[in-house]
């Protein structure tokens, strides 16, 4: 009987999650489509506010999105800057054509702006991961592989490291790309420094 009872009770809970998550997702896709429709009625500046509300939920269509606005000036002034932020947080979400986005945004700064964008990314990357976000880390190594202007092996071998041993399969090959740029002596010190952090993390967490 109490066996019984436990199950459905974790059987209300796991519904009601469920539906919580649904509902959401619902509601996600309401407000994208309407800003859709803003921006076929090129009420640019109201699209832009909803887009701007999701990118900073996680959504890679509302990001690549923004980034489109931000490169065309519609909506909000024009500024590449804020263009290759979002374009990158799109790729780094999977989303299929915001590497072209970013590609084309490169041709429109120069470099030291290319890496602060970078930079910028990376400190917001560290303070997630540092507070248990498990996909942090292979977006950590993936800017620092891509976004930068130089390849930064070292620090991306760390973070890939990481992320590979949260069982990211995705990590292999990058972590791979990544080592093949470094010294033996380099890996081993990564090696070192990875495990540490990962130790670090995961007594705090």
């Amino acid at each position: 009987m109490l066996r019984n009872f436990l199950y459905m009770s974790l059987l209300v809970l796991y519904s009601t999650v469920l539906y919580a998550e649904n509902h959401q997702k619902n509601l996600v896709d309401e407000e994208f489509k309407s800003a859709i429709k803003y921006v076929e009625k090129k009420q640019f500046f109201e699209a832009y506010q909803i887009f701007s509300s999701l990118a900073e939920l996680g959504i890679p269509e509302a990001q690549f999105n923004l980034a489109l606005l931000y490169s065309n000036g519609l909506g909000t002034p024009k500024n590449f800057r804020l263009a290759l932020y979002w374009s990158w947080q799109a790729h780094l979400n999977d989303h299929e054509t915001a590497i072209e986005r970013v590609n084309t945004t490169y041709d429109l700064i120069n470099e030291d702006l290319r890496n602060s964008v970078a930079q910028a990314i990376i400190e917001e990357l560290v303070a997630s991961a540092q507070e248990g976000d498990r996909a942090a880390p292979l977006k950590l190594g993936k800017t620092y592989l891509g976004l930068f202007v130089e390849a930064q092996n070292q620090p991306a071998y760390l973070w890939l490291s990481i992320s590979q041993a949260y069982g990211e399969e995705r990590a292999s090959a990058l972590l791979e790309e990544a080592a093949s740029q470094m010294t033996l002596e380099e890996v081993l010190a990564q090696q070192e420094e990875a495990q540490k952090s990962f130790n670090n993390m995961n007594k705090k967490n």
